[in-house]
């Protein structure tokens, strides 16, 4: 990791923490989740990781014959990019613009 990625990831978690502290962090949070679930995201999301269980049920058989089945951490990397994806644009654009507000407000005090 660089020095950089590493600065960075030092104020997203500074500004995570102060939203913590704040009740905003929760706030925004609700309303994200209102949003997606809005959107039909999570139903989408469940259909994916749903089509990896089956395929990876369907294709994957050990040397006895048994099938195999995926862990959750294989099946979370498998659908975490799919389901980032899947995020509309008004929904990440209206949560950023929240935490816009917040920190706008923070930096004016």
């Amino acid at each position: 990791m660089t020095q950089q990625q590493e600065e960075l990831d030092q104020i997203k978690s500074k500004i995570q923490d102060h939203l913590i502290a704040s009740g905003n962090y929760e706030v925004i949070n609700k309303q994200l989740k209102l949003q997606l679930y809005e959107s039909g995201w999570y139903d989408k999301v469940a259909q994916i990781a749903n089509k990896e269980l089956n395929k990876s049920v369907n294709n994957d058989t050990d040397k006895g014959g048994h099938a195999s089945t995926i862990n959750l951490n294989q099946l979370y990397a498998l659908v975490r990019p799919k389901a980032e994806e899947l995020v509309p644009s008004d929904v990440k654009e209206n949560i950023m613009k929240k935490i816009e507000k917040y920190l706008d407000g923070i930096i004016d005090e």
